[in-house]
């Protein structure tokens, strides 16, 4: 979606509302095309793109052209894909959104790094129980992990103190 067919959700929100009162209150194609003929801009194309989506017969309406369909941003947000969250014993707590083109980790007590998908390690702490169970895996499978490419989506490290005992 381009910057010229950008709407608030407010805005999108109260198309919406109008667009289902408009189609409740079965309004005659030839006065729904008229009263999209008074919205501009950015209203029209979004009205436009509600009526075709949601009217019985959107053909029958003589909707202006408008070169790119304008998505609902509910849509958008519904099918935004999900991660669970694990507490650091495996219980789950929730789901967390991933960024496109991250891999979602999980950081474990002891700072290993797996996927939060799969599980899979991608990075092994110095020292830690996985790193002494499996001798050299770490020298490994170490130096490939690129963080750049992981979204943090969990983190059951231990929070230092700085308290000396």
């Amino acid at each position: 979606m381009n910057n010229t067919q950008t709407v608030s959700r407010e805005a999108y929100r109260r198309l919406d509302n109008r667009v289902t009162c408009i189609l409740q209150q079965r309004w005659p194609a030839n006065e729904i095309s008229q009263w999209v003929g008074m919205l501009k801009g950015k209203q029209q194309a979004v009205a436009c793109a509600i009526l075709r989506r949601r009217h019985p017969r959107p053909v029958s309406l003589t909707l202006p052209a408008i070169a790119t369909e304008v998505p609902s941003p509910y849509q958008a947000k519904a099918s935004r894909p999900t991660v669970p969250v694990l507490t650091a014993d495996g219980r789950s707590v929730g789901r967390r959104h991933t960024v496109d083109g991250l891999t979602p980790v999980a950081i474990d007590q002891s700072g290993t790094i797996r996927c939060a998908s799969t599980g899979r390690t991608l990075w092994i702490a110095p020292g830690s129980p996985t790193d002494r169970a499996n001798p050299g895996a770490a020298a490994q499978l170490n130096p490939i992990y690129q963080p750049a490419l992981h979204q943090v989506v969990a983190d059951h490290r231990q929070i230092e103190t700085g308290a000396q005992s």
